[in-house]
Protein backbone atom coordinates (compact mmCIF):
# COMPACT_ATOMS: atom_id res chain seq x y z
CA UNK A 1 0.00 0.00 0.00
CA UNK A 2 2.95 2.26 0.77
CA UNK A 3 4.19 1.63 -2.85
CA UNK A 4 0.72 3.15 -4.26
CA UNK A 5 0.93 6.14 -1.96
CA UNK A 6 4.75 6.84 -3.71
CA UNK A 7 3.45 6.68 -7.09
CA UNK A 8 0.05 8.78 -6.55
CA UNK A 9 2.51 11.60 -5.08
CA UNK A 10 4.83 10.81 -7.85
CA UNK A 11 1.87 10.97 -10.43
CA UNK A 12 0.64 14.58 -8.74
CA UNK A 13 4.05 15.78 -8.68
CA UNK A 14 4.47 15.30 -12.63
CA UNK A 15 1.13 16.62 -12.85
CA UNK A 16 2.02 20.08 -10.72
CA UNK A 17 5.83 20.30 -12.55
CA UNK A 18 4.09 19.84 -15.76
CA UNK A 19 2.60 23.57 -15.63
CA UNK A 20 5.73 25.00 -15.28
CA UNK A 21 6.92 23.42 -18.45
CA UNK A 22 6.47 24.18 -21.94
CA UNK A 23 3.21 22.25 -22.89
CA UNK A 24 2.61 23.48 -26.83
CA UNK A 25 4.08 24.55 -29.33
CA UNK A 26 2.94 26.17 -32.33
CA UNK A 27 3.18 23.24 -35.71
CA UNK A 28 4.91 26.21 -37.43
CA UNK A 29 7.14 27.57 -35.26
CA UNK A 30 10.79 28.02 -35.50
CA UNK A 31 13.26 26.20 -33.10
CA UNK A 32 14.06 29.07 -30.80
CA UNK A 33 10.39 29.55 -29.99
CA UNK A 34 9.64 28.23 -26.64
CA UNK A 35 5.95 27.68 -27.43
CA UNK A 36 3.20 27.71 -24.41
CA UNK A 37 3.82 26.98 -20.51
CA UNK A 38 0.95 24.22 -19.12
CA UNK A 39 -0.29 26.88 -16.84
CA UNK A 40 -0.99 29.01 -19.90
CA UNK A 41 -2.68 26.64 -22.13
CA UNK A 42 -4.78 25.06 -18.96
CA UNK A 43 -6.13 28.77 -17.84
CA UNK A 44 -6.84 29.55 -21.66
CA UNK A 45 -8.70 26.40 -22.25
CA UNK A 46 -10.79 27.29 -19.00
CA UNK A 47 -11.44 30.96 -19.96
CA UNK A 48 -11.71 31.29 -23.37
CA UNK A 49 -15.53 28.82 -23.83
CA UNK A 50 -16.91 31.26 -21.84
CA UNK A 51 -15.87 34.80 -23.10
CA UNK A 52 -16.52 36.79 -26.11
CA UNK A 53 -14.37 35.10 -28.51
CA UNK A 54 -15.88 31.83 -27.00
CA UNK A 55 -19.37 32.35 -28.02
CA UNK A 56 -18.35 33.52 -31.41
CA UNK A 57 -16.18 30.09 -31.66
CA UNK A 58 -19.07 28.15 -30.38
CA UNK A 59 -21.21 29.84 -33.61
CA UNK A 60 -18.22 29.19 -36.09
CA UNK A 61 -16.59 25.95 -35.22
CA UNK A 62 -18.87 24.04 -32.63
CA UNK A 63 -16.40 20.92 -32.24
CA UNK A 64 -13.24 23.08 -32.01
CA UNK A 65 -15.35 24.93 -28.91
CA UNK A 66 -16.67 21.96 -26.82
CA UNK A 67 -12.85 20.40 -27.36
CA UNK A 68 -11.95 23.40 -25.66
CA UNK A 69 -14.91 23.42 -23.40
CA UNK A 70 -13.90 20.17 -22.21
CA UNK A 71 -9.86 20.64 -22.19
CA UNK A 72 -10.59 23.06 -19.53
CA UNK A 73 -12.57 21.08 -17.23
CA UNK A 74 -9.58 18.60 -16.89
CA UNK A 75 -7.68 20.06 -14.69
CA UNK A 76 -10.53 20.24 -11.95
CA UNK A 77 -12.13 17.02 -13.31
CA UNK A 78 -8.78 15.31 -12.34
CA UNK A 79 -8.50 17.13 -9.26
CA UNK A 80 -12.22 16.29 -7.78
CA UNK A 81 -11.49 12.48 -10.03
CA UNK A 82 -8.63 12.47 -7.18
CA UNK A 83 -10.17 13.14 -4.34
CA UNK A 84 -12.56 10.28 -4.35
CA UNK A 85 -10.27 7.63 -5.81
CA UNK A 86 -8.39 8.74 -2.52
CA UNK A 87 -11.26 8.85 -0.02
CA UNK A 88 -13.76 6.14 -1.60
CA UNK A 89 -11.79 3.63 -4.37
CA UNK A 90 -14.27 0.72 -4.48
CA UNK A 91 -16.94 3.73 -4.98
CA UNK A 92 -18.27 3.03 -8.55
CA UNK A 93 -18.61 6.80 -9.30
CA UNK A 94 -14.87 7.18 -8.78
CA UNK A 95 -13.92 4.55 -10.60
CA UNK A 96 -15.85 5.68 -13.82
CA UNK A 97 -14.59 9.01 -13.15
CA UNK A 98 -11.27 7.85 -13.41
CA UNK A 99 -12.27 6.65 -16.89
CA UNK A 100 -13.94 9.51 -17.85
CA UNK A 101 -11.08 12.12 -17.17
CA UNK A 102 -8.49 9.68 -19.18
CA UNK A 103 -11.13 9.66 -22.25
CA UNK A 104 -11.14 13.86 -21.81
CA UNK A 105 -7.66 13.81 -22.79
CA UNK A 106 -9.23 13.38 -26.68
CA UNK A 107 -10.39 16.69 -26.55
CA UNK A 108 -7.20 18.10 -26.45
CA UNK A 109 -5.79 16.18 -29.25
CA UNK A 110 -8.81 17.66 -31.14
CA UNK A 111 -7.87 21.79 -30.23
CA UNK A 112 -4.68 20.89 -30.98
CA UNK A 113 -5.52 19.52 -34.64
CA UNK A 114 -7.38 22.37 -35.05
CA UNK A 115 -5.21 25.47 -34.04
CA UNK A 116 -2.28 23.93 -35.28
CA UNK A 117 -0.44 22.87 -31.95
CA UNK A 118 2.19 20.18 -31.38
CA UNK A 119 2.75 18.35 -27.97
CA UNK A 120 5.49 18.91 -26.18
CA UNK A 121 7.16 17.68 -22.94
CA UNK A 122 4.87 19.33 -20.48
CA UNK A 123 1.77 17.88 -21.98
CA UNK A 124 3.00 14.74 -22.21
CA UNK A 125 4.17 15.08 -18.21
CA UNK A 126 0.83 16.38 -17.45
CA UNK A 127 -1.08 13.14 -18.56
CA UNK A 128 1.06 10.90 -17.59
CA UNK A 129 0.95 12.24 -13.95
CA UNK A 130 -2.75 12.42 -14.11
CA UNK A 131 -2.97 8.53 -15.05
CA UNK A 132 -0.02 7.54 -12.63
CA UNK A 133 -2.33 9.51 -9.82
CA UNK A 134 -5.79 8.27 -10.62
CA UNK A 135 -4.64 4.77 -11.33
CA UNK A 136 -2.03 4.08 -8.89
CA UNK A 137 -4.17 3.11 -5.96
CA UNK A 138 -5.03 -0.03 -8.06
CA UNK A 139 -1.71 -1.13 -8.81
CA UNK A 140 -1.61 -3.28 -5.49
CA UNK A 141 -4.73 -4.82 -5.91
Amino acid sequence: MKRNWILVLLGFALFAGSFFLTAVKDVNAGAKDSGMIGYKCASLALRIPWGHEGQGLRHSSPVQYYSMLISGWINPAFLLTLVLVLVQPGWRASQILRVVVVLMFAACWVVFSQVHLHAQVGYYLWMVGIILALFAPRVGK
